[in-house]
């Protein structure tokens, strides 16, 4: 008959012994991860750095929503946007960082706009004064550009209609980078529709204002 010993010792308890001892060993205590975490750390600054670097644009004021000429304008009626303008169109729209052309509780839209586009300086005009003129035009189907939209910039020449043919005479060039207040649709059976565009500031004569109205006018719009 055998004698009883005991229970036998295993290496199983020494297995569990290491196990727990992996288990306690703290992951930040990897110099590779800390070091892994630390590239991860300078590439995303250095990102981050280069890409403020190359930004060039310059925060504008915009319109927040369609406006209406003769409305007061609210604080929530501007937002900014970033924009890259050139040298000779950045002079004609309002920076987040200039002042509004008076108090804000004093002025109204010169001229309606539309939302998204920038405000040009000229776009606000005190309450009480002078506000933008309108010039309607009678502008045939083809005259003008099928997506002309508000705050477009254009030339307006006036010549004759092709009908008229050579011996009419030639187009001429009538007004010279004015921006587009209204485009209306196209009605009647000619196919016309009714441009406004802002004069405001323009020394207009009966002849100019005489060959718009009878002449037919081609609208250009700039680049």
């Amino acid at each position: 008959m055998a004698n009883w010993r005991g229970p036998r010792s295993s290496g199983g308890t020494t297995g569990r012994t290491g196990a727990a001892a992996r288990v306690r060993q703290q992951p930040w205590s990897d110099p590779r991860l800390v070091l892994g975490v630390l590239l991860v750390l300078g590439a995303t600054v250095l990102g981050a750095y280069v890409v403020a670097a190359g930004d060039d644009t310059e925060p504008y004021w915009a319109l927040s929503r369609d406006v209406a000429a003769g409305d007061p304008v609210e604080r929530s009626d501007l937002v900014e946007s970033r924009a890259r303008l050139g040298e000779r169109a950045a002079g004609a729209f309002l920076r987040t960082d200039q002042e509004l052309p008076a108090d804000l509780a004093s002025l109204r839209w010169a001229r309606a706009g539309r939302g998204g586009a920038l405000v040009e300086r000229s776009a606000m005009a005190r309450d009480g004064a002078g506000g933008a003129t309108e010039l309607p035009l009678s502008v045939r189907l083809g005259a003008a550009p099928d997506d002309l939209r508000i705050g477009d910039r254009v030339d307006v020449w006036v010549g004759p209609s092709p009908e008229d043919g050579a011996e009419a005479g030639e187009a001429a060039l009538a007004l010279t980078d004015v921006p587009v207040v209204r485009n209306g649709a196209v009605v009647g059976a000619g196919g016309t529709r009714t441009v406004l565009v802002d004069v405001a500031g323009l020394d207009l004569d009966g002849e100019i204002v005489a060959a718009l109205t009878a002449r037919h006018v081609t609208i250009v719009r700039r680049a």
